[in-house]
């Protein structure tokens, strides 16, 4: 009842894009344009992630600075190992 198992006319079209699809992986080639794009992904965005959280850990509030110490919080986040379901917040 659910489902489209038994298609009686099938789009020529539609399987073309399915073939191209799952054929995809024979047809890579590393170019410019792919290198920039996995180093980017890979490497320059999460260490920027993760540069830009210890700076904010390592950070310390100074007295004199008219922000308070709300605005910069200390020590928000735990980067070391967890376990399942524990969470990276240290004020819990």
């Amino acid at each position: 009842m659910t489902g489209h198992a038994h298609v009686k006319v099938q789009d020529a079209a539609i399987e073309r894009q399915s073939f191209m699809r799952e054929e995809q992986y024979k047809h890579f080639r590393w170019t410019n344009r792919s290198v920039r794009a996995a180093f980017w992904g890979v490497v320059i965005i999460p260490v920027g992630i993760f540069l830009t959280i210890s700076a904010t850990q390592a950070r310390q509030t100074d007295p004199s600075v008219c922000c308070s110490s709300h605005f910069h919080p200390q020590n928000k986040w735990d980067w070391t190992g967890k376990r399942k379901n524990e969470s990276l917040n240290k004020s819990q």
